[in-house]
Order: C-alpha cells, then sequence, then structure tokens
C-alpha cells in the first residue's frame, strides 16, 4: 500500500505518549508518530486518549501495522 510505503522509506516510528493533568495528577495515554531523525515534537499525535495504558498500547500497535513501522517505547 502506498502509505506503507511512505512511512517505510521516512522511516518514522509510532509511539506512546503520556499526558499529565496538573490539577488533580491523572495521566492519560495516547499514539504518537515520529520520523526517524526528527528530534523535535512527534509529527502527529493521536486525539485519543486512554485512561489505561494498554488501551493505548492496542492503538499503537493497530496505526504502527497500518503504516507499516515499529512500535518504540
Amino acid at each position: 500500500m502506498a502509505h506503507q510505503i511512505a512511512a517505510k522509506a521516512a522511516g518514522g516510528r509510532v509511539s506512546i505518549v503520556g499526558y499529565r493533568n496538573p490539577a488533580d495528577g491523572s495521566e492519560t495515554y495516547g499514539a504518537a508518530y515520529t520520523p526517524i531523525g526528527s528530534r523535535s515534537a512527534p509529527d502527529w499525535l493521536s486525539p485519543q486518549r486512554f485512561a489505561d495504558r494498554a488501551h493505548a498500547e492496542a492503538a499503537a500497535a493497530v496505526l504502527a501495522a497500518f503504516l507499516g513501522v515499529e512500535v518504540r517505547q
């Protein structure tokens, strides 16, 4: 698929990102896509937030499979 070819050529990766709420200290998780070689913030952050890290890991695995890239912790 074209999107997998492009993602593999760019050498991207998918990772899990934690978001802490400063008001109450609670933490939620989401998936992020970052091209290899980028030292800045991820190029794409999922708008979905999960209270359970396992759910974010599952979402990251699906995104990585769709893009044809690896999940990095």
